[in-house]
């Protein structure tokens, strides 16, 4: 056995068309693979970058959140200036996601703001924020939108 190796070996030094072949096996191996590879690394890039931009549109939507509460803490809010500060609400929401490259301040979503007088002189405000946005790429079972919400409660005097 050892020697059928050693005459092997030798007969791949001294035969140069053993060489070429071997090479030209070694060129497809590698082919192969690199065809093999490639179509799963491409999946795993799409499928993270559709992961990331998800983790991205809940940053700005809390953002969003919290430049809605800010401006609700801030600005009372009264039975005859309630439209005006919905709409200074919304108006704060958009403007907080206006420099963002990927994200349509129109389809942003700000819902009514719910009021509860907690006591004489405290409110508790929560706003709620919604973004709906497409993936990508269409994943087999998976929905083609996600929609990303985030809700903040805050405390005013009033």
């Amino acid at each position: 056995m050892i020697k059928k190796t050693v005459l092997f070996a030798v007969s791949l030094r001294t035969n140069p068309r053993s060489i070429s072949r071997v090479r030209r096996y070694r060129k497809g191996a590698a082919l192969f693979e690199f065809a093999i590879t490639i179509p799963v690394t491409m999946l795993l890039t799409i499928a993270t970058l559709d992961i990331a931009r998800v983790a991205y549109f809940r940053l700005v939507v809390a953002d969003a959140a919290g430049a809605a509460s800010r401006y609700a803490a801030f600005n009372p809010v009264t039975d005859v200036s309630l439209q005006s500060w919905q709409q200074g609400l919304n108006q704060a929401t958009i403007s907080s996601v206006q420099g963002s490259p990927w994200v349509d301040p129109s389809s942003l979503v700000v819902y009514t703001p719910v009021i509860e007088q907690i006591s004489n002189v405290e409110k508790r405000i929560t706003v709620k924020v919604e973004y709906t946005h497409r993936v990508y790429f269409v994943w087999p079972g998976l929905p083609s939108q996600a929609t990303v919400s985030s809700q903040v409660s805050v405390m005013a005097a009033g």
